[in-house]
């Protein structure tokens, strides 16, 4: 099962209207999301079946028309007022992507997770996990600021998500990008650029 799949499911469900396609499609979103590591997967199962399908639909429902319509922030605050238990950004954001529209030009929800935020924290040194008050306000801004960085380089923005999820699993927590980072000063080994840290992360990485 592959991105492909979850869009015409997505598109299905949003055809449809259907309780059971939004399900279906919520049910096969989280499976795809925690292929070989399912994290939290269990504990949202138990939370869906003793709150009831209808709590779950009620998100569901008013994310996918808030994504499918470009409103990333209404897409977003679905998930916080019909909150589900373990079911956090890094789950819900795929929800979002999925059910965007592929059509529009305009900047549209994206997957965010914790090593895309490792990344953009290591390329930026700006933090975009969601957090305070309005936490969707951080998640917009990734996508909006995704969207500009592929309107100027060219790159379509999942695959820009795509990249920055690959380089957060390379580099792993900001103290691996750190400790690189410093050793690399230490070794008298300058310019330190951003190509040498990621090469020394990932010669770490591979050691035995």
């Amino acid at each position: 099962m592959g991105r492909e799949d979850l869009f015409a499911r997505a598109a299905k469900a949003r055809e449809s209207g259907d309780d059971e396609d939004f399900i279906d499609l919520f049910w096969h979103i989280l499976a795809w999301g925690v292929v070989g590591n399912f994290r939290n997967a269990s504990q949202i199962v138990q939370k869906v079946i003793d709150e009831g399908p209808a709590h779950l639909l009620a998100a569901l429902r008013r994310a996918a028309e808030s994504s499918y319509l470009g409103d990333i922030e209404a897409g977003y605050r679905a998930f916080i007022d019909n909150r589900i238990s373990r079911f956090n950004y890094a789950f819900f954001s795929k929800f979002l992507y999925f059910t965007g529209s592929r059509l529009s030009r305009d900047a549209r929800c994206l997957i965010f997770d914790d090593r895309v935020a490792s990344a953009l924290l290591a390329i930026t040194g700006e933090s975009y996990v969601p957090g305070g008050r309005r936490p969707w306000n951080a998640y917009a801004k990734y996508c909006r600021d995704v969207h500009g960085w592929s309107n100027r380089y060219g790159v379509e923005a999942d695959e820009i998500e795509w990249r920055l999820y690959k380089l957060g699993q390379l580099i792993g927590f900001r103290a691996n990008w750190l400790a690189a980072e410093v050793s690399l000063y230490r070794e008298g080994l300058t310019p330190v650029t951003f190509d040498s840290i990621v090469e020394r992360v990932a010669h770490r990485r591979s050691a035995p």
